[in-house]
């Protein structure tokens, strides 16, 4: 029997799968057991879920009671009630199992009575009606951070609310407004809160007006080291069996950008493409595997953008730049000003197609850039 591939890319990551951040997670379980607010940011793709959720596993193991809740999928108040309301009310019967029973025990004190789910496998969810007013879902909300106080009150409690972004496109002055209050309510709460549109995220807690400004400390997540997750991926690649230099190994997390779920994404490539080495050859096999494979999604991402827009990822493509507003790059995109190079890399950016890495403008995927290269260079 074969070793299984140990390379994972896609979802959040756990156990031996997870590289490093010991600092970030020190500091962020730190906080947690404090009852201090966090707010953690970065870009899709660098782990911030995996570690949001290798946090709160250190903070349960250290005694501390905790709820995760994603908002990605939230287009009202009352969805986005609900789903905090379900992590919590599941936090609230992880000692005890999860029974109808128990379940009715512990939202039947709650304002709002929402719907109670049980899955066979024992999977909690609540629902509550969409006709809910303005006021009645802010009192599930209040209730429902109440609950986990009321919960913890002899042990650290937190609530991790991943890709809060989410909120801004419901209405920021609203939810934002009604988490703030509710973040001062709080006692031995830490509320964290987590997104990786940093635009927005910044919007809702930076600058005047922000509804969240000041509320918690914040936490910026880059990606992963060059050395420690070259030495993870050696490790890794050992686990399954071939063998991964660490030159090599450097090679592939700069081939990647070192964006940590690229990087795992090209090592498992390389490690389907290799013998019992993984080598350059093997690298950049996989890479053109995984190019091949989203050949068809690259072709319509691109296809989407306005032609100003594609001129400029060809750019970004053939090398990073910093100096975008200089008169050799409006001639190559062809555009006319600086605005309108503005307007393009602002429409870029909320599309994820592009990043700004300390001052330079370059494409946000490694793998659509190849894409485009092949098709530069063809």
């Amino acid at each position: 029997m074969e070793p299984e591939n140990p390379f994972r890319y896609g979802a959040p990551v756990e156990a031996a799968s997870f590289c490093d951040r010991e600092g970030e997670l020190e500091a962020l379980t730190g906080r947690m057991r404090s009852g201090i607010h966090a707010f953690v940011l970065s870009p899709r793709r660098y782990g911030k879920t995996s570690l949001l959720l290798e946090a709160l596993r250190r903070f349960r193991k250290g005694g501390g009671r905790g709820g995760y809740t994603n908002l990605l999928l939230c287009t009202t108040e009352a969805e986005v009630a609900g789903v905090v309301l379900t992590a919590v009310v599941r936090e609230v019967l992880r000692p005890v199992g999860r029974t109808r029973r128990g379940l009715e025990d512990v939202v039947g004190h709650l304002r709002v009575a929402p719907q109670i789910e049980l899955s066979p496998d024992g999977k909690v969810s609540l629902t509550l009606h969409p006709a809910i007013g303005t006021d009645r879902w802010y009192e599930v909300l209040e209730d429902a951070i109440g609950l986990l106080e009321r919960t913890g009150e002899r042990r650290p409690a937190a609530l991790v609310i991943d890709e809060f972004q989410q909120v801004a496109e419901i209405g920021p002055k609203g939810l934002g407004g009604a988490f703030k209050a509710l973040a001062d309510q709080a006692r031995g709460t830490s509320l964290v809160f987590s997104g990786s549109r940093l635009s927005v995220m910044q919007g809702l807690t930076r600058g005047r007006g922000a509804p969240l400004l000041g509320m918690g400390e914040t936490f910026s997540i880059d990606v992963v080291p060059e050395d420690d997750m070259s030495a993870h991926l050696v490790a890794r690649a050992k686990r399954g069996g071939k063998r991964l230099t660490r030159a090599d190994a450097r090679a592939l997390y700069r081939r990647a950008d070192g964006i940590p779920n690229d990087v795992q994404w090209l090592a498992h490539a390389a490690y389907e493409a290799a013998g019992d080495t993984i080598d350059s050859q093997a690298v950049e096999a996989g890479l053109a595997s995984i190019v091949r494979r989203q050949a068809g999604f690259f072709a319509e991402r691109y296809e989407s953008l306005a032609p100003s827009q594609r001129r400029v990822v060809r750019e970004l493509a053939r090398s990073p730049r910093e100096k975008v507003y200089a008169k050799a790059f409006l001639d190559a995109v062809m555009v006319a000003n600086a605005n309108a190079i503005t307007t393009a890399l602002r429409a870029l950016a909320e599309q994820e197609v592009v990043r700004r890495e300390g001052r330079q403008w370059r494409l946000a995927s490694p793998f659509f850039r190849a894409w485009l290269l092949d098709h530069l260079e063809a």
